[in-house]
């Protein structure tokens, strides 16, 4: 445990330091900011909890709409566009880095290492991360379906709002890994390996009960930290501070190191977590041979 500290900790924050990789983030919030200024309105009374009433309408929606909402919006050309538009999203913001990180654990790429980074991803990285986020999306759609199932007999049988949290609490359970998948998809899409070496890594987060319940725990610590830095603070300073430069400041100070933090962190988590096993050792012998 102690190792695992000073690895997911300290040295997460050392390299931060080292590479200063979080500066690039306070461009995105730039953008942002001028975004939600524009389109999202604060409710002048402030937020407040649903009523009963209320809960029961979304267990009516949820249980007897829904399903028609959802089968039309699959019907419809835009949700592929927007589908694609989410995973290039994810290749910018996951593929990019995941090499630069790397080549960093690797002590490759010198002074010119991001450009190098960008230059060394491969059609076929990008085709196994694809496949990688869609076996993700259709477990975790199956999973989300059963739940959806047993909730609307439960409210079928008792018109009881509080079925809603059997749904609620399967979805929220499997988040984790669901996000473990998202992360292992482009860290296993770097490596040297064939298709099927790299599947039957992906499949150890859910064969191997190490890897599962350590991946659980992580992911589970990674979504609260990024819910309050990353995605609360800024929001809300973004949203009801006036002053253009101090909300940018105090998001920026909130979610840069943050995210930067976290996606290091995942990193070396993931070599943790995949420490037994050859084909990743041998990807970052230079990294084990320090650490171990």
């Amino acid at each position: 445990m102690r190792r695992l500290i000073q690895i997911l900790i300290v040295d997460s924050i050392r390299d931060l330091i080292r590479y200063k990789s979080f500066f690039l983030l306070v461009g995105l919030l730039l953008v942002a900011d001028r975004l939600l200024r524009r389109y999202v309105k604060i409710r002048p009374d402030g937020f407040e909890l649903p009523s009963s009433r209320e809960l029961g309408i979304a267990a009516r929606w949820l249980f007897l709409e829904a399903p028609n909402v959802i089968s039309e919006w699959l019907l419809d050309w835009r949700t592929l566009f927007v589908g694609g538009c989410l995973f290039a999203a994810k290749q910018l913001t996951s593929m990019w880095p995941t090499m630069d990180m790397r080549k960093m654990h690797r002590s490759e790429g010198g002074s010119w290492r991001i450009l190098k980074s960008l230059q060394s991803l491969r059609w076929s990285q990008f085709a196994w991360d694809a496949c990688a986020v869609g076996m993700v999306v259709c477990i975790g759609g199956v999973w989300a379906a059963t739940s959806w199932v047993i909730g609307r007999e439960i409210w079928i049988q008792s018109s009881s709002v509080y079925s809603l949290l059997l749904p609620i609490g399967m979805i929220g359970s499997a988040w984790p890994i669901g996000m473990a998948g998202f992360s292992y998809s482009s860290k296993l899409a770097v490596l040297n390996n064939c298709f099927t070496t790299k599947l039957k890594l992906f499949s150890e987060l859910l064969k191997n009960r190490r890897v599962f319940w350590y991946s659980w725990l992580f992911y589970l610590a990674r979504i609260l930290v990024s819910l309050l830095f990353v995605l609360l603070i800024p929001i809300l300073s973004l949203l009801t501070l006036e002053n253009f430069f101090l909300r940018i400041l105090i998001a920026s100070i909130s979610a840069a190191p943050a995210y930067s933090y976290v996606k290091m962190a995942s990193f070396k988590f993931f070599l943790e977590v995949y420490r037994p096993y050859s084909e990743v050792v041998a990807e970052y012998q230079s990294y084990y041979s320090r650490h171990f």
